[in-house]
């Protein structure tokens, strides 16, 4: 329904990229399913964490380029910001959660969810995280 309704575009927008734009954001809010475990997953990913890490960076281009593309200096201004905000929570969440990562040696989600350990210290690291 999202997409079938009527579309309102800016005057001067550049209209190929102001279409693609949320597609694009929504395909990549998609792909974060592919590294969810389950039981009968028929694939493994070796560095999971990495991933997640490179497709949550990839969310920046998306907000930059959905302001770029409306062709307005004030929405161009608040895509700005927001991007550079981004950025300051991706790498609080990097270095939170690159903690327990190093505690067990992997990058895995599947085998980090195996260590129940690393669980009991993620209480103060979600403080820390709140925090910051």
């Amino acid at each position: 329904k999202l997409f079938l309704k009527e579309t309102i575009k800016p005057l001067h927008s550049n209209n190929i990229i102001f279409t693609i734009t949320p597609v694009l954001g929504f395909s990549l809010s998609l792909m974060f399913w592919g590294m969810a475990s389950s039981s009968n997953m028929t694939y493994y990913l070796l560095f999971s964490l990495l991933l997640f890490f490179c497709m949550t960076s990839l969310n920046v281009y998306v907000v930059l380029l959905s302001g770029w593309a409306s062709n307005s200096m004030y929405a161009f201004l608040g895509a700005l910001r927001a991007s550079a905000q981004t950025i300051s929570y991706e790498i609080s969440m990097i270095l939170i959660l690159l903690f327990p990562a190093f505690l067990q040696w992997t990058f895995s989600w599947n085998i980090m969810y195996n260590g129940y350990g690393v669980m009991i210290l993620m209480v103060p690291v979600s403080v820390a995280w709140t925090i910051s």
